[in-house]
């Protein structure tokens, strides 16, 4: 059965054995989690429109066939015994999900199965760096314990890693832990990561200046190349209220109507609306992706190519992460090119639409809506990671104070 009283972040439900004795209940858990519809509840198995699910079937068969023996066995006995003694020796989820790498592993496979992929790929990144720290080899869940929490830390800081890698690390690690709990799998009598701090560390964000955007915007580039192409995108993302790289990688169609765009943040799911301005018009035009197609599924940039060729198709997010990187390198070029200090990324373009703002005298709350901010708490400390320059040039008038004072 499912157990309805546990639904996971992911809208699944915990796959459980309920097993009655001596009016006593207990529930085993299988280890899997499925989405309720894919349960069959007068069947008693899960649905195999995915290939998972035929896995799934299989092994809660093994386990109910172990179930069996082992209550054959104690009725056998002819002694009384206890719900508890029926699962005692019975593997309470498949073998693998005993084991960190192994149970990892399916959490990666589950999120791509749910189109998951940028979860599946932190989960999978976490994985390698977990292997590398234990030498290519597989730990219980139940050796896991604070000790071993603080030796993958240091092992991480010994491998130069950053405070926010090593807090990335930890969150992933940490949160696929504490699912292995939700289902059962491991106790969670010592929690390892009790005073853990995973927060992201603030870093120093940077903006370019309003005379760096008429140098990139006036920049001559190749025609069709991937300079040009990373330029308009980066212009396009300030045009656009800051509009994130992911977002735009997957703005279609039916996203534009009546001169508005209107869309959800990948990261928020915050509604935003942009009119259509001359800037914006003219870049969709370049790229060949204008309003007039009935596709209304059809890409606005050509980043994500749903009919990608090939007989191993690369899925979209993979496209994206792709053209993510192939972006940037590009806009490290051209920052070289034009002496642009600031490390430009596609996220820069985000902070400088904030930063020229608030500069221009926008109010806050008009520039947390266009951020899609929840809160214009949320704006303030956006912003206030932008003040540097005003404060540089603060501390160096107060340090003038003093050198003209008249003594006296």
């Amino acid at each position: 059965m499912l157990n309805l009283s546990r639904r996971l972040n992911d809208g699944t439900y915990p796959l459980v054995f309920q097993i009655i004795h001596n009016r006593r209940k207990k529930l085993l858990y299988t280890g899997f989690h499925v989405m309720k519809e894919e349960f069959d509840s007068r069947k008693r198995k899960v649905n195999t429109h995915r290939r998972v699910n035929v896995k799934i079937n299989r092994e809660i068969r093994r386990m109910y066939r172990l179930l069996s023996k082992r209550i054959l066995e104690l009725d056998s006995s002819g002694e009384e015994y206890s719900v508890h003694e029926i699962t005692s020796e019975t593997p309470q989820s498949p073998i693998r999900c005993f084991y960190l790498l192994k149970y990892i592993s399916t959490q990666i496979e589950w999120k791509k199965e749910i189109s998951k992929e940028g979860i599946g790929a932190a989960y999978h990144s976490t994985k390698q760096s977990l292997s590398k720290f234990l030498g290519n080899q597989d730990i219980r869940m139940s050796q896991i314990n604070p000790k071993f929490v603080a030796r993958y830390i240091d092992f991480l800081r010994n491998e130069g890693a950053g405070e926010n890698t090593v807090n990335f690390y930890i969150r992933n690690f940490r949160t696929c832990y504490n699912l292995a709990v939700k289902e059962g799998l491991v106790s969670h009598e010592e929690y390892p990561f009790n005073d853990i701090n995973a927060k992201p560390c603030r870093t120093i964000k940077r903006a370019l200046s309003r005379e760096d955007m008429s140098r990139l915007l006036h920049l001559h580039l190749p025609e069709n190349s991937t300079l040009q192409f990373a330029r308009d995108l980066f212009l396009f993302s300030f045009y656009t209220q800051g509009m994130s790289f992911v977002d735009i990688a997957f703005l279609q169609q039916k996203h534009i109507c009546d001169e508005i765009i209107s869309y959800s943040r990948h990261k928020s799911k915050q509604l935003i609306h942009i009119g259509i301005t001359p800037q914006i018009q003219e870049l969709f035009n370049r790229y060949g992706m204008n309003r007039d197609t009935n596709d209304k599924e059809s890409y606005m940039f050509p980043i994500i190519n749903p009919q990608n060729a090939g007989k191993k198709q690369i899925s979209a997010y993979k496209q994206y992460r792709s053209a993510l990187s192939r972006i940037n390198r590009a806009l490290k070029k051209i920052a070289g090119d034009l002496n642009i200090r600031t490390p430009l990324t596609t996220y820069v373009a985000r902070h400088t639409w904030a930063t020229l703002a608030r500069d221009n005298g926008v109010p806050i709350s008009t520039i947390s809506a266009g951020l899609g901010h929840t809160t214009e708490d949320m704006t303030h400390i956006y912003l206030k990671e932008l003040d540097t320059d005003h404060l540089k040039q603060v501390n160096k008038m107060m340090n003038n104070l003093i050198l003209n004072v008249k003594l006296r």
